[in-house]
């Protein structure tokens, strides 16, 4: 297993990656951590996916993160800074010399305060390429202020900046990003097979679920933003009408106290699981009926794509990303955020509908599958990378400075 460190040797020389006597681009991701989520799965599938193409590493702002040693075993380096809270204009440099230490060429940064470190470092290291995705919004907030005075002032700085879906590309126009600059990468998943009735079978022992419950589930960090106490009243007005129904959410975070004491409120305790962190969700989706997603804001949300692979029913909020992949009506169903009366009549009518939710699964798997994959996805930050390579060497020829 490969060591995680906090910083270069001094001594270190840059590292030059050849592939038939060719120098190839050294491309690090740039992540707050690699704890479990939609940005850091994306920096891992990259790094894993690219890694014979390009020299891929990972650079964590803070700690490590449970998924590294994902990356380990696959001998990729994990570097950790270990940052102290707050803005820190001093990782700039040190991001600099890291880059320098080990021969990157492009940094791609995940979510914005990567991005603003990664930027700065470019300002420190001309030569350094920086790609930028942004995933999503903490909130529902409006634009903010500040970053529509920063980001006008840091766009020139990037070679690519990305959203992974429209309507998260016109929120970042409100926030002062120029739309020349701003292109859109949808997030893509490996679709897989669609699981047969011993993947229900077996992911609904694992769970100690009843053969002949209706199951609603979600995966989802535990969270503001996931409103998932919305999910839960929703749930109890459905159990009454239901008998037997379960909920099942997976994952963990901040929120699960609070959630759990929600679920005893509305009695309805013995009737949700809540599974903490799983790193097979995609194997226990199969125990559910519906998949249901009740955030206030997303991105294009991994976890809806995953469930329509699985060949799931989907009930999702109108907001961010989500209309992108979820249609009304035709694979899977739409309802306001915040609103636990219209998303439990939604709820109680697939339940009550075996057929309907056959034929939103099976549009669900179909729209996955031609638009939304994960070798598509891939193979837009491959270009991505080699277009900002090319213009680096340009700029800068076959030096590393």
């Amino acid at each position: 297993m490969l060591p995680l460190r906090a910083g270069p040797d001094p001594q270190e020389q840059p590292a030059v990656v050849r592939t038939h006597g060719h120098a190839r681009p050294r491309v690090a991701q740039l992540v707050l951590t690699l704890c479990p989520g939609g940005a850091e799965r994306l920096a891992i599938e990259l790094s894993r996916r690219l890694a014979d193409r390009f020299g891929m590493m990972v650079i964590c702002l803070e700690e490590p993160g449970a998924l590294a040693e994902t990356l380990q075993t696959n001998g990729i380096d994990v570097l950790a800074i270990r940052r102290r809270q707050g803005f820190r204009p001093s990782l700039a440099k040190t991001i600099a010399s890291l880059t320098r230490a080990h021969g990157i060429d492009v940094l791609h940064c995940q979510q914005y305060s990567p991005y603003v470190y990664g930027s700065l470092a470019r300002l420190l290291r001309p030569s350094l390429r920086v790609i930028y995705t942004e995933h999503g919004r903490l909130g529902d907030d409006p634009p903010s202020l500040k970053r529509k005075l920063i980001n006008p002032l840091l766009a020139p700085l990037p070679d690519g900046i990305y959203a992974v879906s429209d309507d998260l590309r016109r929120h970042m126009l409100a926030e002062g990003f120029p739309a020349s600059r701003v292109g859109v990468i949808a997030n893509g998943i490996d679709v897989g097979e669609v699981p047969g009735e011993m993947a229900r079978i077996n992911a609904r022992a694992e769970l100690l679920i009843p053969p002949d419950a209706v199951v609603f589930g979600t995966a989802a960090r535990l969270d503001p933003v996931k409103d998932l106490g919305t999910l839960i009243d929703a749930f109890a007005k459905v159990r009454w009408e239901v008998r037997g129904a379960r909920l099942l959410i997976l994952g963990d975070g901040p929120e699960r106290d609070e959630l759990v004491r929600r679920a005893r409120i509305q009695r309805v305790s013995e009737s949700v699981l809540f599974a903490g962190y799983r790193a097979d969700v995609r194997a226990l989706l199969p125990a559910c009926d519906v998949y249901v997603n009740s955030s206030v804001s997303e991105g294009i949300s991994l976890t809806i794509l995953e469930a329509m692979a699985t060949k799931l029913a989907v009930i999702a909020t109108n907001v961010g990303g989500t209309p992108e992949v979820v249609s009304d009506g035709h694979n899977g169903v739409l309802v306001p955020a915040r609103d636990s009366n219209v998303l439990a009549r939604a709820m109680l009518a697939l339940a009550r509908d075996d057929s309907r939710r056959q034929r939103l699964a099976a549009h669900g798997r179909e729209t996955v599958e031609q638009r939304f994959t994960l070798d598509r996805m891939i193979d837009d930050y491959a270009s991505a990378y080699s277009k900002a390579y090319r213009s680096r060497l340009r700029a800068h020829g076959g030096s590393r400075p």
